[in-house]
């Protein structure tokens, strides 16, 4: 889905003058530079991606509606022939356009891609009809030709395809011992500068996303300790704070200081000075929450660990919207169906940014987008509540089991660490872990001193990780 909402969202918001056949014309070199499920196997591209192509569509959302919009400089990773497997060349777009027109050809230059085809086409000083326009039509014709394209790639794995477990880890451990000593090096240098870090300026804690090439890490916690020696003046801001290096730039939900890694230390400096100003909307979530919960007979305003990352003041906006469409929903003089219980105190609610899916996670939480209207999520919990019901008792019980079982697993193969995906549940982990004992034999041996993650895929990253498919053979 995250393929059909982003390519829609883009196709839809092009200039008026471009027909969608020809916007699918256009951005097609684009989509098959930097989509996102061509990185399966780097983790790191993929989110970067991920998170550049949200922003663009945002950023063209706005500039379709006349609305002015500010975004950070767009890093995107692009998959190039003549690079070998596992290279890729990383491109920083400035998005500062007027209209859509202008944004999309700059995102088409700074990408080396000819922008010749939208060139030619006349800027018609007509507006016309956007309800004309077959946006369907126009994502199905690209879709056509990546699915062309993603089964020809299939069809080239599958003759490599990894039959089973065993033969991978008897081929790849020693690599990835290999590179685990050989980033051993950076691994202390990045424990030094955060240790530096916290004893020189009272931080509580610096952490990062696992998903990052540790060299990034190292880079990232350089330029931090430069400009924190250069503005040290600001740098009590942080006496106490716990420092995150993610996918943006801001105050987490839980207090945390957020720096993207991505962003340059301007963007740092400027959140690190006004940090204060930040936490105001901190003290603001509690009550937006219990808001939310009492308008929903009680239901509990939870956070999953791997919801989208947004800053507390977006989180309260976010909050804000639902409140306000259940609000109109009982203004109306609509009412929650008789068969929903009157306390729905056993069960969890997540609300997510916009452009989430409504849905009922592996998990039992049901997770809206706060652009739900009511209409659609009131009715939409009254149909699900079994389905919730089940999955959450599933997983207080399971949670337990794959502690115990992760336990056993990482002490009888003598691992370093062993950490799953964050979209693998407890009952998928449950399944991978049962079936590593019972390959103890064949690969116990193999396996010691390794750092294994579970996931969906075969893969030995530059630290020196043994990527697992959970569903392995």
């Amino acid at each position: 889905m995250y393929c059909r909402f982003k390519i829609r969202c883009l196709v839809g918001m092009l200039s008026r003058s471009l027909s969608s056949a020809e916007v699918s014309t256009a951005l097609r070199p684009f989509y098959f530079s930097v989509h996102p499920d061509l990185f399966g196997k780097y983790p790191e591209q993929r989110k970067i991606n991920e998170n550049s192509l949200q922003l663009l569509s945002a950023l063209i959302e706005a500039q379709q509606s006349s609305k002015s919009m500010a975004v950070p400089v767009l890093p995107f990773y692009l998959r190039q022939k003549d690079m070998p497997e596992g290279n890729f060349k990383l491109v920083q777009i400035h998005l500062n356009s007027k209209n859509v027109r202008e944004t999309v050809v700059k995102v088409l230059s700074a990408c080396n891609i000819s922008t010749h085809y939208v060139d030619k086409i006349p800027r018609s000083s007509t507006k016309s009809d956007s309800s004309k326009i077959d946006f369907t039509r126009a994502y199905e014709e690209y879709n056509r030709d990546f699915q062309k394209a993603t089964d020809m790639k299939r069809k080239v794995e599958k003759k490599r395809a990894i039959t089973n477990i065993i033969d991978w880890v008897y081929e790849n451990s020693d690599d990835a011992k290999e590179k685990y000593e050989m980033t051993r090096a950076t691994r202390n240098q990045v424990k030094t500068l955060i240790e530096n870090l916290c004893k020189t300026y009272g931080i509580k804690e610096v952490k990062y996303d696992s998903g990052w090439n540790i060299s990034h890490i190292r880079g990232a916690l350089q330029s931090l300790t430069a400009m924190a020696s250069q503005y040290s003046k600001y740098m009590g801001n942080l006496k106490g704070r716990t420092i995150a290096l993610g996918q943006f730039t801001g105050v987490s939900l839980d207090g945390d200081v957020f720096l993207n890694i991505i962003d340059v230390r301007n963007e740092w400096l400027s959140l690190i000075k006004k940090v204060s100003q930040e936490d105001t909307a901190l003290t603001e979530i509690p009550n937006y929450e219990r808001a939310l919960s009492s308008i929903l007979r009680d239901i509990h305003i939870c956070r999953r660990k791997f919801m989208p990352k947004v800053s507390a003041a977006q989180y309260c906006s976010h909050l804000r919207q639902l409140i306000t469409s259940i609000g109109d929903f009982y203004g109306n003089g609509k009412k929650i169906p008789e068969s929903v219980p009157e306390s729905l105190d056993k069960y969890e609610i997540v609300v997510e940014p916009e452009a989430g899916p409504l849905m009922v996670s592996p998990t039992g939480q049901f997770i809206t987008p706060s652009s739900c209207p009511a209409d659609e999520l009131i009715p939409f919990i009254a149909k699900h509540l079994d389905e919730a019901t089940l999955l959450l008792t599933e997983y207080s019980i399971n949670k337990h089991i794959e502690k115990a079982l992760c336990k056993e697993v990482k002490e009888r193969y003598g691992l370093l660490e062993l950490h799953k995906d964050d979209s693998i549940t407890p009952g998928l982990m449950i399944l991978c872990c049962q079936r590593l004992l019972t390959r103890i034999d064949k690969l116990e041996m193999k396996l010691r001193g390794n750092i294994i993650y579970v996931t969906h895929y075969y893969s030995v990253l530059t630290e020196g990780v043994l990527c697992i498919p959970w569903n392995f053979k």
